[in-house]
């Protein structure tokens, strides 16, 4: 079964259980649902450490003009994507009466056990340290410490497939069963399917700027291009992983006659792991909502700017599973936005219900940065081919 169609199920069964069960079962459930918000949040900074530090080391190996445009344009868009989907839910939140700290001001449900599992270091730290490393490892050259850092970010990654991702429509059904006992139903789906009426449109604005924006560097319509592109569109939102729908969207770059067959080759892979911007709107828009909901208002620029910045740049370090984007953003939203366990819960439950959506954007806005690059890139012999 799909992640999204068990996710989908948690809910229901959460809602459920919250409406009809007795609080003494809705705590004693709860205390299962902060256990596995613990052991989710004591993963991340290892997440972070394994691939971000894997894909800097990586990425240093790779030397070259192209690499650095490339991871330029790609963390570039991911930012003003970001800033629109700010922008958007800046304007358009507070026109549709959310109830603003629905959840804060409700009645409390304290789990009966509580059981705390600490990170081995926040999240900053993980982020600092995994540069450090990764680009240690460059400098210096040596293989001992890389095969190491590829044999962990192994580990991780079958963590996070096998042990994390498998466990969400769990944590999620924890977190709409307190909704529901909360009596915060009603609010909090009309939130949810308020804002992904909203994503949705913007996603869909950003990639029209992608291709205007890869129109202006090629001198030619590149929207050509995109049509093209539509069956990884469409094959993205069924596996809901950009990884998993690679093979599909190089077949479709390389029927493109104007785009070289190196630089796909080489830029298709690259952005396939650092170019997000479907998902980071989709999490900053999220987020917002969220904060509204926990919180009671919706963060400032100020206080978003620094979330911003840092998930552009982590999220080149996203799994490419299911949920691999919010799993990776769950350490800063804990951290710079201060979401609780329930905020952590309802970005997993939002962000995952449009998650085939975002993927989708991501993969057809890499064919647009790659139309830059072949243009800005002249033709070479020998240009690095990323596996």
């Amino acid at each position: 079964m799909k992640l999204i169609a068990k996710i989908v199920i948690g809910i229901v069964a959460g809602i459920i259980i919250g409406l009809v069960a007795p609080l003494w079962l809705v705590r004693a459930l709860d205390s299962v649902g902060y256990l596995l918000g613990q052991y989710i949040k004591f993963v991340i900074p290892l997440l972070v450490i394994a691939f971000l530090a894997k894909g800097v080391a990586d990425f240093g190996k790779q030397a070259g003009r192209a690499l650095t445009v490339g991871l330029g344009l790609a963390y570039i868009s991911t930012v003003l994507a970001e800033l629109l989907g700010f922008g958007v839910a800046s304007i358009l939140l507070p026109k549709l009466h959310i109830a603003n700290a629905t959840l804060a001001t409700a009645i409390k449900i304290v789990p009966l056990v509580q059981i705390d599992i600490p990170p081995i270091m926040n999240i900053m730290s993980a982020l600092v340290f995994a540069l450090v490393l990764g680009l240690g490892i460059t400098w210096i050259g040596k293989k001992t410490l890389g095969n190491a850092l590829d044999e962990f970010s192994e580990i991780i990654t079958r963590l996070v497939r096998k042990g994390v991702i498998p466990l969400f429509p769990f944590f999620v059904a924890s977190v709409f069963m307190d909704v529901a006992a909360k009596g915060q139903l009603i609010p909090t789906a009309k939130a949810f399917f308020q804002v992904i009426l909203m994503i949705l449109p913007t996603q869909w604005v950003w990639l029209g700027v992608l291709y205007l924006f890869a129109s202006a560097i090629s001198k030619h319509n590149a929207f050509p291009v995109l049509k093209t592109m539509l069956p990884a569109y469409f094959t993205a939102m069924g596996t809901m992983s950009s990884a998993a729908t690679l093979p599909v969207a190089l077949e479709c770059a390389h029927k493109v006659p104007s785009l070289r067959k190196e630089v796909v080759d080489f830029c298709m892979p690259l952005f396939n792991i650092a170019h997000l911007p479907g998902a980071a709107i989709a999490i900053t828009m999220s987020a917002m909502t969220v904060a509204m909901l926990t919180k009671g208002g919706l963060p400032s620029l100020a206080a978003m700017l620094p979330f911003i910045i840092i998930l552009g740049f982590i999220e080149v370090a996203a799994v490419g599973v299911p949920g691999g984007s919010v799993t990776a953003a769950l350490g800063i939203l804990e951290t710079v936005l201060l979401f609780d366990a329930t905020g952590l819960g309802l970005m997993v439950a939002l962000f995952m219900i449009q998650d085939s959506f975002g993927t989708a954007a991501n993969v057809v806005g890499d064919a647009a940065l790659t139309v830059v690059v072949n243009q800005v890139i002249p033709p070479v012999a020998d240009v690095t081919v990323v596996a």
